[in-house]
């Protein structure tokens, strides 16, 4: 595996949006930030985010790790409390918790989905994948039950 990407996404209530092209803002009409997780820390890929990073602080929904991402992601308008976060993380890598049932995996396709009739209008979101060698693998998308505060 050469790198492992998250991105935590929101799309507006007001969005005409009919698919939504992960990675692509302007066309999507979202709000999103890009992240790689490295051996021992998440780093942001189109935003300064840098925060060590080990396996026992991912699989901990109370770690400092989370309150850091969560206050970070705020600045940019993704409201997202450390323990959503967590559930959505653990959902798409098939450890899901109790919190997990905030979200749902979505049919996508190389980043894209379908927000048909604006159904998902006002929800967070995250997707994440694997990349070596240029080809994109495991890639997964879930979406919160809730609309954003």
């Amino acid at each position: 595996m050469d790198r492992y990407v998250l991105t935590f996404g929101v799309i507006p209530q007001n969005n005409q949006a009919d698919f939504i092209y992960c990675g692509d803002e302007e066309s999507s009409q979202t709000v999103e930030l890009n992240f790689e997780l490295l051996e021992s820390k998440l780093v942001g890929l189109d935003n300064d985010f840098n925060y060590p990073c080990t396996n026992n602080l991912l699989w901990d929904p109370e770690s400092v790790f989370y309150a850091a991402l969560s206050t970070f992601m705020t600045n940019f308008g993704i409201l997202m409390e450390p323990k959503l976060i967590y559930a959505a993380y653990s959902l798409v890598n098939d450890e899901p918790d109790e919190g997990s049932n905030s979200f749902e995996i979505i049919d996508s396709s190389a980043g894209v989905f379908s927000n048909k009739d604006q159904q998902y209008n006002g929800k967070l979101f995250l997707r994440q994948y694997f990349e070596e060698e240029g080809e994109i693998y495991d890639e997964k998308i879930c979406i919160s039950i809730k609309k954003n505060k």
